[in-house]
C-alpha cells in the first residue's frame, strides 16, 4: 500500500513530465508577460488575442474559452474588454444565430507582430542558454508536435467532432 501511495506523489513532483510541460508553460507566460508589459495589456489580454491570431478566419467563442481553459462567462467579460478597445470584433453566423465568431480587428494586426516579435526574441535568447547534449530545439519541437497530435487523438471522439463542427460554422459563416 505504501508504494501505491509513493507512486501516487511521484506523478504530482516538479520534474514528472505533465507537471513539468505545465510549470514551463508558467514561466514562459510569465517571461512573455514581462516583455510585453509596455503595451499595457495583461496576460489574459494578449493570450486571447494570440489564440484568436491562430484562426484568420475567426474562432467560436466557446471554442476560444476553451482553448483558455476558462468559463463562459469568464470568456463573455474578456471578449466584452478586448472588443472596447477595438482588438477583437464579435461576428453573427448568418447559418446560427447562437453562434459567435470572434476575430482579430485590424488595429490589433501591428499589435499581434509585436507580440510575436517580442516572443521571438524570447524564444531566441532562451533557446541559446539551453544546452542539452545530443538534444536539439528541432528535436524537441518535434517530440512536443508527436505529442500534442497524440494527445489530441486520444481526446473522446465526441470532443473531436465537436471542433470539426466549431471549424465547420466558422467556415460557413466566412
Amino acid at each position: 500500500m505504501a508504494n501505491d501511495t509513493k507512486a501516487g506523489f511521484e506523478t504530482c513532483v516538479e520534474d514528472a513530465l505533465p507537471v513539468l510541460l505545465h510549470r514551463v508553460d508558467q514561466l514562459w507566460r510569465q517571461l512573455l508577460d514581462h516583455e510585453l508589459a509596455h503595451h499595457g495589456l495583461s496576460q489574459a489580454k494578449w493570450r486571447t488575442m494570440a489564440i484568436v491570431s491562430m484562426y484568420p478566419k475567426g474562432l467560436i467563442q466557446s471554442e476560444l474559452a476553451e482553448e483558455l481553459g476558462v468559463e463562459g462567462p469568464s470568456m463573455v467579460a474578456m471578449i466584452d474588454r478586448l472588443s472596447r478597445d477595438e482588438w477583437v470584433e464579435r461576428i453573427q453566423c448568418g447559418t446560427d444565430r447562437r453562434c459567435k465568431i470572434i476575430r482579430l480587428t485590424e488595429r490589433a494586426l501591428p499589435l499581434i507582430d509585436e507580440i510575436r516579435a517580442s516572443a521571438e526574441k524570447l524564444y531566441a535568447r532562451t533557446f541559446a542558454e539551453v544546452d542539452v547534449p545530443g538534444m536539439s530545439i528541432n528535436d524537441a519541437r518535434q517530440f512536443m508536435l508527436a505529442l500534442r497530435d497524440q494527445l489530441h487523438d486520444n481526446l473522446p471522439e465526441q470532443k473531436r467532432q465537436q471542433r470539426r463542427r466549431n471549424q465547420e460554422r466558422v467556415d460557413e459563416c466566412d
